[in-house]
């Protein structure tokens, strides 16, 4: 899909558009999600799980899309990273104020859902495994990856991040998912 039939998709969610939105959220929707599952971690796995983050980002999302600014290729998902990382941070004050709500374990799958708590399970112990792997990759290397994949970030806004050339970015992330492919095979076999 081209960058000009996205724009057409965002701008006709940005007037009101459902369809369009719901289009444009479920693209970015997968790795949102995976990048939830690194923000929210383990610890606070005890009190909400990244679906239900997953939720709340979308719905606030929906919500402010009209104001969204369009800054390039992939602005909308680096705008869904910082929803979704503000609410990871209420969550984390609301754990840490001791509200009776957010206190206790989310034990309700979201209204709607279509996950079965087995498929909920087998996603999380392969979320778990990929950042196991992630966790055993040079330092460099899984920063890139992090950059690069669960933020959305370009190659040149990685480099940037990185302090290093774009080329020397692309051999990173290339070497990151060999070892990331290397660590997930030893895991599963």
């Amino acid at each position: 899909m081209g960058l000009s039939e996205t724009r057409e998709i965002l701008l006709s969610a940005q007037a009101g558009d459902g369809a369009a939105l719901d289009e444009l959220l479920g693209r970015h929707q997968g790795r949102l999600l995976a990048f939830l599952h690194f923000a929210v971690g383990q610890d606070l796995q005890l009190f909400f799980q990244p679906e239900d983050v997953l939720q709340e980002t979308l719905l606030e999302a929906a919500k402010k899309v009209p104001g969204f600014e369009d800054r390039g290729p992939a602005s909308f998902y680096r705008w869904l990273v910082a929803i979704a990382r503000f609410k990871v941070l209420e969550a984390r004050r609301a754990i840490r104020a001791g509200k009776r709500a957010a206190a206790r374990p989310m034990s309700r799958e979201p209204v709607g859902s279509l996950t079965s708590p087995s498929q909920r399970a087998m996603r999380g112990e392969r979320a778990a495994q990929i950042r196991d792997v992630i966790h055993e990759l040079p330092a460099h290397q899984a920063r890139a990856v992090r950059l690069r994949y669960l933020e959305g970030r370009t190659v040149a806004e990685t480099a940037a991040e990185l302090k290093r050339t774009e080329g020397a970015v692309k051999m990173l992330v290339s070497r990151a998912l060999d070892g990331l492919a290397t660590g997930l095979a030893r895991q599963t076999s």
